[in-house]
């Protein structure tokens, strides 16, 4: 055979090779993926809005994953944002029966570490905490400021949807 056509033959059976392995291993693990993505969410709820039966809301919003609601009237927004990275915070937004952000919980987050820790400290979460309106300034930590940004985006995300679609959010939750 010709090496000219050998080559190119013998290079697309080694990658269909791999591809197939990768289809294999997909396949194999997105099961056990998909519950441990489960059960962080429902680590997070627990640990950000106590042990409770959450419901997730038959609603879809762009830029959110799922909401859930828990039985004492928070809205919970399930969102993934880009801090430093793309797409690397995964936060619940909890929104209460009055409007305001009560809780920010952390997922996942794959920021830097240094940058991690500095957004996932009390110090900083505490200013949006309260807010039932956006608002566009707050305060970024140096040295992480894009990681800033993504949990800012997020919980102006979070309020947005639950001004615009209150009633819609809160007719979701009797049914």
């Amino acid at each position: 055979m010709n090496d000219t056509i050998k080559a190119p033959i013998v290079l697309t059976l080694i990658c269909s090779a791999v591809c197939g392995l990768l289809a294999l291993g997909n396949h194999l693990t997105k099961d056990k993926i998909a519950a441990a993505e489960s059960q962080a969410i429902q680590d997070s709820l627990a640990n950000a809005f106590g042990e409770a039966e959450y419901t997730t809301l038959d609603l879809q919003f762009d830029g959110v994953n799922q909401l859930f609601s828990n039985p004492d009237g928070t809205t919970i927004f399930d969102i993934t944002t880009s801090g430093y990275e793309k797409n690397s915070q995964h936060l619940l937004i909890g929104i209460d029966e009055n409007g305001e952000v009560s809780a920010i919980s952390f997922v996942s987050i794959s920021d830097s570490p240094t940058q991690s820790k500095k957004v996932q400290e009390t110090a900083f979460l505490s200013q949006f905490i309260g807010q039932s309106e956006v608002n566009e300034t707050y305060d970024a930590i140096a040295g992480a400021t894009k990681s800033s940004d993504g949990v800012h985006t997020a919980v102006t995300r979070a309020l947005n949807i639950y001004c615009n679609h209150k009633e819609e959010i809160l007719h979701g939750k009797d049914n």
